[in-house]
């Protein structure tokens, strides 16, 4: 029996277990080769799965790197061909399947953490019914934050569990978070890239003494989309966004928009001396924080020259594998704190809903294409943005989901 799947929006599940439909996925099968294929489905949950009908895709510059197969995670062993990507997405509780936590319903609007441990955590996880889930017996996986460590571990979109560009997506019901309908599909979809968001700024505020620095002077090096979330969740959490460093003219008048202080293009303004110099006039100190969020080599050793001594510098983008010129003298010598922020861990994703749900998060969404076909296309418009886009998503099933007055805009 083959059923299509369409209004979804009903209080009681849709889906009988055995009942079959075709699913569309969007699969890597090699650098720069992509295609959509379409394979027959059991509609039968496992224990502890769910069955989400996607609505909205995001497309970042990570899904170039894995596109054309410049990521580390390839060169690592961890990433593989074929594969299907997408790592941001939002869509509809379906189907659940037994032993599903009891705050999860057909029809409720979802989004799901990047990150799973290994076997090991993914069953304390089931069993916990909650999203932090418990310990785990992995030695990695059982230290706060070590499931990212974990090279056992599964990233949605990346490896080991295929991502959100397909009609329907399985995925750990409870790895899953629930929105509130006033929450729009697009905004939805930006939970995974705000809850990343989230984690560089938390550990950018934990002060050597484990404490929470309050309301500090931070300067965000990368006007990208992420760039844009991370001032959001800084003036969120009571800082000073003293200035949002980029080379986009129109992504620099947004972050002006969202609450940045200044914001200085690098391409137009000079040197990292002169941005040095913009900041601490007037005889003020520098920022005790930068946050790099450009996945640039460049942004890497700007990081690192705009914050005063003993600062602390958060590095969260990804630059395709390139390599970075830092002198180690400089970090020494100044006493600088630097890490590294991967992913996002279940307290950011908690931050991350407690934000979109109360209003607290603005779109930085601007250009959006309909369908499973447009992905080589939405992969070239990030790869070279056309004037005044920030943020593409690609519609899968929006348009059917949830109630009508909050369907998505048309594409």
């Amino acid at each position: 029996l083959v059923r299509s799947i369409t209004a979804l929006a009903t209080p009681t599940p849709l889906l009988e277990a055995m009942d079959v439909v075709d699913v569309q996925a969007m699969v890597l099968t090699g650098p720069g080769q992509v295609e959509v294929q379409t394979r027959p489905e059991v509609l039968a949950c496992k224990f502890g799965e769910a069955l989400v009908k996607v609505a909205v895709v995001g497309i970042c510059a990570t899904d170039v790197e894995l596109f054309d197969g410049t990521m580390g995670y390839y060169s690592a062993g961890l990433a593989s061909w074929p594969h299907t990507p997408g790592h941001e997405w939002s869509g509809e509780i379906v189907a659940l399947g037994g032993g599903c936590p009891p705050r999860l319903a057909v029809g409720q609007r979802v989004v799901g953490e990047h990150a799973t441990g290994c076997s090991d955590l993914a069953a304390v996880v089931a069993a916990s019914g909650a999203p932090s889930g418990g310990r785990s017996t992995c030695g990695v996986c059982s230290a706060r934050g070590g499931f990212l460590r974990c090279l056992r571990r599964a990233e949605t979109g990346f490896f080991r569990r295929s991502g959100a560009l397909q009609t329907l997506l399985r995925f750990p019901a409870a790895q899953l978070h629930t929105l509130p309908e006033h929450v729009p599909w697009e905004l939805a979809a930006l939970s995974e890239p705000l809850s990343c968001a989230h984690k560089a700024v938390r550990l950018a505020l934990l002060g050597d003494d484990g404490d929470v620095e309050q309301r500090p002077r931070v300067v965000v090096v990368g006007d990208g989309p992420v760039g844009l979330l991370v001032l959001q969740v800084l003036k969120w959490r009571g800082c000073e966004v003293s200035c949002m460093v980029g080379a986009n003219p129109a992504r620099l008048e947004r972050a002006r928009e969202l609450g940045a202080t200044s914001v200085w293009n690098i391409a137009e303004r000079g040197t990292a001396d002169d941005l040095v110099a913009f900041l601490s006039q007037g005889g003020a100190d520098l920022p005790s924080i930068a946050i790099e969020a450009a996945g640039t080599p460049s942004a890497v050793s700007l990081s690192l020259h705009v914050v005063a001594p003993g600062g602390r510098v958060v590095l969260l983008g990804l630059s395709g594998n390139k390599l970075s010129e830092v002198r180690a003298d400089d970090i020494v010598l100044r006493q600088l704190h630097v890490r590294g922020s991967l992913s996002s861990e279940p307290e950011d994703w908690k931050a991350a809903v407690e934000m979109l749900s109360g209003g607290a998060v603005q779109s930085i969404v601007t250009h959006k294409l309909c369908g499973l076909d447009k992905y080589r296309e939405a992969i070239s418009l990030v790869q070279e943005p056309p004037e005044g886009m920030l943020k593409l998503q690609l519609v899968l099933a929006a348009e059917e989901l949830g109630p009508p007055n909050k369907k998505v805009r048309a594409c």
